[in-house]
C-alpha cells in the first residue's frame, strides 16, 4: 500500500506551483507561458494573492480549523455525541487515520509552498523585469509574502513538539521541482522557530508605511512576530529583550487602542461596522457567498466553521393540538424524557460550549446546575400568534430565565464575557429563520441529559439568523465573521506576563485595562472590578481550578476564549495536564492526558505512506 497509495499532498501543492528554474527560463514576456510567467507586476501580485488563500483552505478556516480541531484539543466545545475521528482529537491524541488533521496538514503544506512560490516570483521579476521604479512596491510584495509564511508555520504549530530538539514542520525554503524534493524531512522545533523568527524579522522593514487593512502591514508582522517570540522564549530566552521592546513600540507607536465596550460586544459575529476596528492588528476577512450551495461545492468567500456549532432554537411553530399533545397525561412532566422543543438548528448543530466553560466564567448555582424541564403553558392562546411568550410549554420553574438573567448580569459573580461567547438555551434569545425572536435551545440528543448545560456557542456565529438559507436571515453557510489573529488586547497580556516580574504594578495595569473594558468600563482609569494583584481570585467556581488564583492565565483564557489562542498557551505553559483534570470528561468519554505527545498532532497516516523521509510526532504509531 506504501508504493501504491497516490500522494494527494503533493499533486494539490505542485499544482499551484513554478519551478525554479521555469522562473529563470526566460521567453516573449508578451505571451503568457510557464516560461515567462510572471512577465509584469500585475502578475507577481496575482501569485502573491494565491497566497492570502492559505487560511481558507478546508481544512483550515474554511471548514475544520476550529470546529475539528482547536475547540477539541482545548475543550472550548464538546460534542453531542462521539463523533467520528474527532472523539480522539477530545481525548488529546488524535487518530492518524483522521481526515481533519490530514486535510489540515494539506492545507498548512500548501499554504506555505504557495507563499513561498510568491518570493520566488517576486524575485524572479526583480531579476528579470522591473525597473527601478518598481522596487518599492517589490519590497512590499516580498513582505507581505513572507507575513503568510510565517503565519502559515505559526498555524503549524499543532505538529510542533514541546521539547526544542524535538519536531518541529518541513521547512520549504524555496519552491520544489520533483516528488523527491518533496519527500522533506522534518526540521526541529528550534530551527522551525528560528525560521518563521528570520521570515517576520525579515518582512517587517519590507512592510513599512502599507496599511492596506486587508493585507499584511507592519503592525501585523509585529504583532505576529511578538506572539512568536513569546511562543518560542523557552527556547530563545535572549529574545526577551526583543520582544519586550517590540510590545512597547505596537502599545505607543501605532496607533491601535482597545475598542470601545460598545464596539466589542458586537465585533465576533460579521457586523462590518465593528470588525477591522481599532485593535486589530491582523484579522481573516469573511464575506458571506450566496453564489453556492454549500461548502463543498467550489470557492468560497465565507467560512463554513459555525455549521458545525450552529445554535438549536426553540422551534415556535412545534406541533400542538389541545386534544392530544395538549392532554393532561401528555404533559411533559409526567414522562421518562423531556420535551423536545429544539427541532431546529442553525445547521449541524453538533458542538456546544463544554460546561466546565460555563462554570469557569463564574455561572453557577442555578437550581443545582440542573437544566428545567418543560410543562404545558395553561395561558397559551392557540388564537394569537406564535413568539417566546405565547408558546405551548413553558419552564417548569417559572423563576429560572430571572434568576439566570440576574446571575449573567452580577459582575461581582459572573464574568460578563461568557454572554460574548454562549448563549443559555431557554434565557437568551435568537432570532430564527423567519426574523422571529425566540431562544437558544438544547439538541434533542441531551433531552435524557438534564445535567449537561449545553450552552451554545455565540463567537462567529450568525446572531441575527441561521447559518444556512439566504438574506436577510441566512448566510449560506458561509459566515461573513471575521477571525482575528491578532488583536491589541492579545498584546497587553502578553506584555503584563513579560514584565510581570520585573514591574509588577505595571504589568497589572495592563491586566486591568483589558479587564476594565470587558466590564464596560473605559480601558485608561480605574474602576470597581480591577484586580489588586496577579494571585486574586477569578471568577472560576471550582476553588480547585489551576485558574482560580492565576489572574493573567485566566485573563488570556476569558478574554481569548474561542478565538483559537488558548491552545498555543496551554503548550508554551505546559498546563495540559492541569487543563485535562479540570474538564474531566466530554461525551467521548473521561479525558486522558498522555504526557507531550497530547500537546502534538500526529503527522497523517497517508504523509507517513508517501514520504519516507518525514518523522512521525513522538508518541504516535509510525506508517502501517
Amino acid at each position: 500500500m506504501k508504493n501504491k497509495v497516490k500522494n494527494i499532498i503533493l499533486v494539490v501543492v505542485m499544482s499551484l506551483m513554478f519551478s525554479c528554474s521555469d522562473f529563470l527560463d526566460i521567453s516573449n514576456k508578451q505571451t503568457l507561458s510557464p516560461k515567462n510567467f510572471p512577465a509584469t507586476l500585475e502578475q507577481v501580485d496575482l501569485i502573491l494573492t494565491s497566497s492570502y488563500a492559505g487560511p481558507y483552505g478546508f481544512g483550515l478556516y474554511a471548514f475544520y480549523w476550529f470546529p475539528m480541531g482547536l475547540y477539541l484539543y482545548d475543550h472550548t466545545t464538546d460534542t453531542y455525541g462521539s463523533y467520528d475521528e474527532r472523539g480522539s482529537s477530545m481525548d488529546n491524541y488524535t487518530n492518524i487515520d483522521s481526515r481533519y488533521i490530514l486535510r489540515t496538514y494539506t492545507d498548512l503544506c500548501k499554504w506555505a509552498h504557495l507563499s513561498t512560490t510568491a518570493l520566488e516570483a517576486e524575485e524572479s521579476y526583480r531579476i528579470n523585469y522591473s525597473v527601478k521604479s518598481e522596487e518599492a512596491e517589490l519590497d512590499y510584495i516580498r513582505g507581505q509574502a513572507l507575513f503568510n509564511r510565517a503565519l502559515a508555520y505559526w498555524h503549524a504549530q499543532i505538529f510542533f513538539e514541546i521539547n526544542p530538539d524535538g519536531w518541529g514542520f518541513p521547512v520549504f525554503d524555496k519552491v520544489v521541482n520533483t516528488v523527491e524534493e518533496m519527500e522533506r524531512p522534518r526540521s526541529t522545533v528550534k530551527d522551525t522557530w528560528a525560521f518563521v523568527i528570520n521570515d517576520l524579522e525579515t518582512a517587517i522593514p519590507l512592510l513599512i508605511g502599507h496599511n492596506n487593512k486587508y493585507r499584511a502591514s507592519e503592525w501585523a508582522a509585529k504583532g505576529l512576530l511578538a506572539k512568536v517570540y513569546m511562543q518560542s522564549l523557552y527556547i530563545f530566552p535572549e529574545n526577551k529583550f526583543k520582544v519586550q521592546f517590540l510590545m512597547e513600540d505596537i502599545i505607543n507607536n501605532s496607533g491601535k487602542r482597545l475598542a470601545t465596550p460598545e464596539v466589542y460586544k458586537d465585533m465576533f459575529y460579521g457586523n462590518a461596522d465593528n470588525e477591522f476596528n481599532s485593535e486589530s492588528l491582523y484579522e481573516l476577512s469573511m464575506t458571506t457567498y450566496y453564489g453556492k450551495e454549500d461548502i463543498w461545492m467550489g470557492y468560497n468567500t465565507g467560512s463554513g466553521m459555525p455549521i458545525v456549532f450552529a445554535p438549536w432554537y426553540m422551534d415556535l411553530e412545534i406541533r400542538f393540538r389541545p386534544n392530544v399533545e395538549g392532554k393532561e397525561e401528555n404533559d411533559p412532566l409526567k414522562q421518562v424524557l423531556d420535551l423536545s422543543t429544539a427541532k431546529k438548528s442553525s445547521q449541524w448543530g453538533n458542538n456546544f460550549v463544554h460546561d466546565a466553560n460555563i462554570r469557569r466564567f463564574g455561572f453557577h448555582g442555578i437550581y443545582g446546575d440542573t437544566v428545567p424541564r418543560r410543562t404545558f403553558n395553561k395561558s397559551f392562546n392557540s388564537a394569537l400568534a406564535r413568539s417566546i411568550d405565547n408558546y405551548p410549554y413553558r419552564l417548569e420553574y417559572p423563576d429560572y430565565r430571572q434568576k439566570s438573567m440576574d446571575l449573567k448580569n452580577d459582575r461581582d459573580r459572573v464574568d460578563p464575557r461568557l454572554q460574548l461567547s454562549a448563549g443559555q438555551p431557554f434565557v437568551d434569545e435568537y432570532i430564527n429563520e423567519k426574523g422571529k425572536i425566540t431562544y437558544y435551545d438544547r439538541s434533542h440528543e441531551v433531552i435524557n441529559r438534564p445535567d449537561l448545560l449545553a450552552w451554545q456557542h455565540r463567537k462567529f456565529t450568525n446572531i441575527q439568523g441561521i447559518e444556512m438559507g439566504q438574506a436577510p436571515y441566512g448566510k449560506n453557510e458561509s459566515s461573513d465573521a471575521n477571525y482575528p489573529i491578532v488583536r491589541l488586547a492579545d498584546i497587553y497580556l502578553l506584555y503584563a506576563e513579560l514584565i510581570k516580574d520585573e514591574n509588577p504594578a505595571l504589568a497589572l495595569e495592563y491586566v486591568n485595562k483589558v479587564h476594565r473594558r470587558a466590564y464596560g468600563y473605559s480601558p485608561d482609569s480605574p474602576c470597581p472590578y480591577d484586580y489588586t494583584g496577579f494571585t486574586e481570585r477569578t471568577k472560576t467556581a471550582d476553588a480547585t481550578d489551576h485558574l482560580a488564583n492565576d489572574v493573567l492565565k485566566y485573563e488570556r483564557w476569558a478574554e481569548l476564549f474561542a478565538e483559537g489562542q488558548w491552545w498555543w498557551d496551554i503548550r508554551r505553559w505546559k498546563i495540559g495536564l492541569a487543563e485535562a483534570e479540570y474538564y474531566k470528561e466530554t461525551r467521548h468519554g473521561n479525558i486522558t492526558w498522555k504526557g507531550d505527545e497530547s500537546y502534538v498532532q500526529p503527522i497523517p497516516q497517508l504523509e507517513l505512506e508517501r514520504n519516507k523521509n518525514i518523522q512521525q510526532s513522538t508518541g504516535y504509531p509510525g506508517v502501517r
